[in-house]
């Protein structure tokens, strides 16, 4: 009867061998998919965010939500011990996600400043601006201010004050090494490099703040989301509202 002949020593390390440089091969591609697809869901979170803001304007005669202000018209609340149910922007979301506010790639939520444990920010100059002169304060549509309180006026910026509102910057995916809370103001990176578009999906690593380095996820005020440039986002044209004749002047 003939014996069957085993597979020899050298014929087992080839294999694994071969088995080997396929995954070395495969890996990177497999990763890079991976990102992608992190990277997907992140625009894909933000465009919901945008489509959240656009229903807040139709439901509050054009005007935004607060941000970084603990008060409740924030467009998310985040501080620590406080439920993000209360959030400005929950009910047109049907329930508030932890998740939905922060980026799959984000790995260094832990590390942000000020325990702020999420990873996109709204664009100051659109959410905060308010006519101190312009009285009574503005209450939003589910009202939450105690009669008399003048803690917050009223929004002066409106939806149709934006000029080219598919051109200007709502809410970005902010850079770990920035983001400090649910603000992301675009000049103060002129002054002291905060406030910076994260390039997470580009460059896999944010040790560097350098405006030049890749691209990042973004929403417009007309409800779209893009991976854009970086390097735009510190451009005044995509984020001041008004353009030339802005909050701001540079």
């Amino acid at each position: 009867m003939r014996r069957r002949r085993g597979f020899t020593l050298v014929e087992l390390l080839v294999v694994i061998g071969i088995i080997a440089l396929l995954i070395s091969i495969l890996l990177p591609a497999l990763n890079r998919a991976m990102e992608s697809a992190k990277g997907v869901k992140c625009l894909s979170n933000l465009r919901q965010l945008g489509i959240a803001t656009v229903m807040y304007n139709n439901e509050n005669k054009g005007h935004y939500p607060s941000c970084a202000t603990g008060q409740p018209d924030d467009w998310f609340v985040w501080q620590p011990g406080q439920d993000i149910n209360l959030s400005a922007l929950s009910k047109y979301l049907g329930r508030a996600n932890p998740e939905m506010f922060r980026c799959p790639t984000d790995s260094e939520l832990q590390g942000h400043v000020n325990n702020y444990i999420y990873s996109y920010s709204a664009n100051w100059m659109i959410f905060e601006p308010r006519d101190y002169n312009n009285r009574p304060t503005f209450v939003a549509n589910f009202g939450r201010y105690p009669s008399g309180d003048m803690s917050r006026e009223r929004p002066s910026l409106k939806n149709t004050d934006v000029r080219t509102p598919d051109h200007v910057i709502m809410l970005v995916d902010e850079s770990s090494q920035t983001i400090d809370d649910n603000c992301w103001a675009p000049q103060h990176y002129f002054t002291d490099g905060h406030n910076l578009l994260s390039n997470r999906h580009d460059k896999r690593s944010e040790s560097a703040t350098n405006a030049n380095a890749g691209r990042g996820n973004a929403v417009f005020c007309d409800g779209h989301a893009e991976f854009m440039q970086r390097v735009d986002s510190t451009d005044k044209a995509f984020w001041d509202p008004r353009k030339n004749g802005g909050w701001y002047d540079q």
